[in-house]
């Protein structure tokens, strides 16, 4: 009994040391840092035009929240950028052979990467969305109507949730590509191309990740082109996450590194 114990405290240990690498290791990545303050750069910008745009009249924001928020679906791009050079850069100098050694179980591995990316990609993502909601705070319109803290702070948490979710859908794609590119390739023009295509074009729409993920922080008077209300949206949102890391997870398992 004792020793079995200590096999898993010592299993235990090897994980968190794991994660702790893996955590690091984002950290150190120049691209990831570059990708960051481009976002960051990028939400400046937008969330300024959308204030801009609201207090000419245009865009169909119904409140102040949603001016503030406006930006986070194009926004989207960087944290897919994000979630595949995170993915990627383990096959560049052959990274990937270095964090199997130190933690050979792949599914475990996987999920530890999984989880110190989303735990790095909050705080990316909670600036990006308070920048938004600062700025049209601070700039208010005529056309706009403040709205109380409970909804603003529930938007907001459903901004930075599918912004994270985001980024662990794009890490899976790019861990099953391999290659940045391809990915990033793929990824865009899903929620750039397609997605708004069939959004505004079909009534298909509404079960697609990009589509359900915008009743997360939207408010019901708003356009969002999908009937699914924030609870709904994120729990489809999340399925989508669970579905692509356990694909990613399936395919890393059983594939040479």
């Amino acid at each position: 009994m004792t020793v079995t114990s200590g096999q898993a405290r010592s299993r235990r240990e090897i994980v968190r040391d794991a994660f702790r690498a893996e955590f690091v290791k984002l950290l150190t990545l120049p691209a990831l840092w570059l990708t960051t303050f481009g976002t960051w750069g990028a939400a400046l910008v937008l969330d300024a035009a959308f204030v801009a745009a609201a207090r000419q009249g245009r865009g169909d924001a119904t409140s102040t929240l949603d001016v503030g928020l406006a930006a986070v679906g194009y926004l989207q791009a960087g944290f897919i950028v994000l979630g595949v050079l995170a993915a990627t850069s383990e096959y560049g100098g052959g990274q990937i052979r270095t964090s199997l050694t130190s933690l050979p179980r792949r599914i475990e591995l996987q999920l530890v990467k999984a989880l110190a990316l989303a735990l790095a990609a909050v705080p990316v993502a909670a600036v990006t969305v308070a920048a938004g909601v600062v700025i049209a705070h601070l700039a208010p319109t005529d056309v706009a109507a403040p709205v109380d803290g409970h909804r603003a702070a529930q938007a907001a948490a459903g901004a930075i949730a599918y912004l994270v979710l985001t980024t662990l859908i794009a890490s899976s794609l790019a861990t099953v590509v391999r290659r940045s590119l391809p990915a990033v390739a793929v990824l865009l023009g899903h929620y750039f191309v397609v997605g708004p295509y069939v959004r505004h074009h079909t009534g298909h729409a509404a079960y697609l990740p990009d589509t359900a993920g915008r009743g997360m922080w939207l408010s019901a008077g708003t356009e969002t082109g999908t009937s699914l209300g924030q609870w709904e949206g994120s729990l489809l949102v999340l399925a989508w996450t669970l579905v692509a890391l356990a694909t990613a997870t399936v395919v890393f398992e059983r594939r040479d590194a």
